[in-house]
């Protein structure tokens, strides 16, 4: 089974600016895919797994917040709350 497989939800791919914030810290990135559970964030940035998350998208300026569940060499994957 793929993690693709395990998905809860479907995931779309979406090109949307977002500012998030981590450990008090202020970053900005890019939503590559989003679902009702989760999105991954194209950034930059050194982050852990569990570490909490919250963030403003663009347009419509939605509000969510989670925790990383899984850190890349070119982003993060977010699991919502």
């Amino acid at each position: 089974m793929t993690a693709k497989d395990k998905r809860e939800s479907v995931r779309l791919a979406i090109s949307r600016g977002v500012d998030f914030v981590v450990m008090g810290r202020i970053y900005r990135g890019l939503i590559e895919s989003n679902s009702d559970c989760g999105a991954f964030i194209k950034t930059k940035g050194r982050f852990s797994e569990g570490q909490d998350i919250s963030m403003t998208i663009e347009s419509p300026g939605e509000k969510r917040a989670g925790k990383i569940a899984r850190v890349a060499p070119h982003g993060i994957g977010v699991e919502f709350n």
